[in-house]
């Protein structure tokens, strides 16, 4: 089906006229001339009209009365986010805190068995005391990067911990309880 240019202008002013008014109905007809007419007033002859189109504009939303409990609510959507991930960063720590241990604990497992080769003598205690050296630095490098996460984890559980507190002040400020509590480390 194809539409003309004619068919195209009616469409926009009929799409004009229904974002404009606020209710009522639209008739199209074609006169004598054979113009096409697009209005809100039906015409003279009624049999000249080809379609009616009723509307009504939506009714609009009423504004909230109050904005206080739709900013309560929106602080209380902030602060359940920020306990979630508050919740992350204690797991995360305890996690890397774990690490950190068996970490240390392997280093000095390996440490010993470096001094162990170090006393005895000849090729296959030194390839030995070499291979546990490069496995020593590995280990240590690790562990610095594991306490180096630790770090950054433990200043985020900080400024979390911050944010949240400043959003339960308002909270409480503005009259809300806050149903929120920091989670114990």
């Amino acid at each position: 089906m194809k539409m003309g240019w004619a068919t195209i202008q009616v469409l926009w002013v009929m799409l004009a006229l229904l974002s404009a008014a606020t209710a009522g109905e639209i008739y199209t007809w074609t006169d004598a001339n054979g113009n096409i007419h697009i209005t809100d007033r039906p015409p003279q002859n009624s049999s000249q009209v080809e379609s009616v189109i009723r509307y009504s504009k939506p009714a609009e939303k009423e504004a909230p009365s109050d904005p206080e409990p739709q900013q309560d609510s929106v602080e209380m959507q902030q602060a359940e986010q920020l306990n979630k991930q508050l919740k992350r960063l204690n797991e995360r720590k305890t996690q890397l805190e774990k690490i950190i241990m068996e970490n240390q604990e392997i280093i000095a497992a390996a440490e010993k068995d470096a001094a162990y080769y170090r006393k005895r003598s000849g090729s296959y205690a030194r390839r030995n005391e070499k291979s546990v050296e490069r496995q020593l630095v590995v280990l240590n490098n690790n562990l610095t990067t594991y306490r180096s996460d630790l770090r950054y984890v433990e200043e985020d559980i900080s400024e979390t911990e911050k944010r949240l507190e400043t959003i339960e002040m308002n909270m409480k400020r503005l009259g809300g309880e806050s149903g929120t509590s920091t989670p114990a480390n």
